[in-house]
């Protein structure tokens, strides 16, 4: 409880505020961090409560089955990257729009460790969209929305005359894209490390960029 004046100057009790979409998105951080350690089929309510350290009782509040639980938790995780990649473009100081498109890409691999936890997930999920349309129809918004944004940004780059003769911006940012989901899996078991997989990306940009 928190305290406030009353206009008789005396202290009173409030009801403390409570945040519920933040709490629902901690509670999806902690299905990231079961899947993460324990894989997909681990995810249950009780697993999420223990992990994020509260009673049954209160992911119920919020969730009521773990079907509603997860889709929140791939509603957010798409919410998360969004953020990232919004993040790594700030941090540039005048990027160019090959430098943007790069920033990106790299987003995009386990590269770090929001990323590899990002990929591990992304890879359940995508296992469970096989069977599951709700899961698929999520996961098909979130890549076309991105696919979108980097083949409008190849787009305007060749209309500036910026990348090399005879580039198909669209087609380019496609190969680009599924080029660096295609390395995910490469990257998490140690077959490619992160700088391999980003030099092998910095090959296909100067390819296109010239």
């Amino acid at each position: 409880m928190a305290t406030s004046v009353d206009r008789q100057g005396s202290v009173v009790s409030v009801p403390k505020q409570v945040d519920h979409e933040q709490r629902r998105r901690a509670l999806a951080e902690a299905v990231f961090s079961v899947i993460g350690t324990r894989g997909f089929e681990a995810v249950s309510l009780r697993d999420v409560a223990e992990q994020a350290g509260v009673s049954m009782g209160a992911v119920q509040h919020y969730f009521a089955s773990k079907s509603e639980m997860l889709l929140f938790a791939l509603a957010h995780m798409r919410a998360r990257v969004l953020d990232r990649l919004q993040i790594a473009i700030s941090r540039l100081t005048e990027p160019t729009r090959r430098e943007r498109i790069r920033a990106v890409l790299r987003v995009m691999l386990p590269v770090d460790e929001p990323g590899r936890q990002e990929a591990c997930v992304n890879i359940a999920f995508f296992s469970a969209a096989t069977i599951t349309p709700a899961y698929a129809d999520l996961l098909r918004q979130g890549y076309a929305r991105i696919l979108a944004v980097s083949q409008a940004e190849l787009r305007a780059a060749a209309d500036a005359g910026e990348t090399t003769e005879g580039i198909d911006p669209d087609r380019e940012a496609a190969a680009l894209y599924f080029l660096t989901q295609g390395l995910v899996g490469p990257i998490l078991i140690g077959l490619f490390t992160p700088e391999d997989a980003l030099a092998l990306v910095d090959h296909h940009l100067d390819r296109i960029f010239g």
